[in-house]
């Protein structure tokens, strides 16, 4: 039988790499734009050596790349195979020669000691189950004063916890969990370690869904599919609710959403 860890990781690959052909491709998308502003608001100097950690197709990894320049390096890693795939084929068609990916374990980074000057994580720590020993293994590959840069869930729409009941009562066996850690858990753990000058932003970020198909297919196209996939209820039956739903409480614009991040940044003592 395999560990509950390892089982819990295949699950995850498994979700991703069904997600890696729609990601960031269907619908609004905050990715790209909480990418950017993590990448601008950890002062990359060029030159600089990154890690981007659950790149994804590498909504992190352009602008950090943008701002290392021809004389500094990004790597970005992920668990999931295809999720690498479509980061590879990006940094390809915008010919950027300062950046590579490959697949690894960031609980395990395939990295020596003091190796980066930053790591970045974007919307990814609700899937490991031990922070502390996540952020250790980041601190291990930074160098000292090096920086570390996370954006994570920090709340959801109220305007949409009809959303959420309605996939609960459809009964489903997982949960995306994105609310696993607060800032304040992401900041004592960080300080645990030795990380000073520990601060933490809150932003939000608007999406405006056109109509329902729209959504159903934004939802399908991240980790949310996890919890669809779940779901032991009738799918036929949860989707008709949710498009009927949806069109109660659209406008002729569509239907707003709003994400909440929290944007947590640390320097690693000495």
């Amino acid at each position: 039988m395999k560990p509950i860890a390892e089982e819990s990781k295949a699950k995850v690959i498994a979700v991703y790499d069904a997600a890696a052909a729609s990601y960031n491709r269907v619908g609004p998308s905050f990715f790209s734009h909480f990418g950017r502003r993590l990448a601008s608001g950890i002062e990359i100097a060029p030159g600089s050596k990154v890690l981007d950690d659950a790149t994804g197709t590498g909504a992190v990894l352009v602008p950090a790349a943008e701002l290392v320049g021809d004389e500094g390096r990004v790597v970005g890693i992920d668990i999931s195979p295809l999720m690498i795939n479509r980061a590879r084929t990006e940094i390809q068609k915008l010919g950027f020669h300062n950046a590579d990916v490959l697949v690894a374990d960031a609980e395990n980074l395939p990295f020596p000691q003091k190796s980066f000057d930053h790591v970045l994580c974007s919307f990814a720590i609700f899937l490991f189950s031990d922070l502390y020993n996540l952020i250790s293994e980041w601190g291990r590959v930074l160098r000292s004063r090096g920086r570390i840069g996370l954006v994570y869930s920090a709340g959801e729409d109220q305007e949409w916890k009809w959303y959420e009941q309605l996939i609960s009562r459809y009964e489903p066996t997982s949960s995306l969990g994105t609310e696993r850690y607060s800032p304040k858990q992401v900041e004592a753990t960080l300080k645990h370690f030795g990380f000073t000058n520990v601060a933490t932003s809150v932003e939000t970020h608007r999406l405006i869904f056109s109509n329902a198909s729209e959504f159903w297919g934004w939802a399908w196209s991240h980790g949310d599919r996890g919890v669809l996939e779940s779901l032991t209820g009738n799918p036929a039956e949860f989707k008709r609710e949710l498009f009927e739903e949806f069109g109660k409480r659209a406008s002729a614009n569509g239907l707003p959403y709003q994400v909440f991040a929290a944007i947590t940044v640390g320097a690693k003592h000495g």
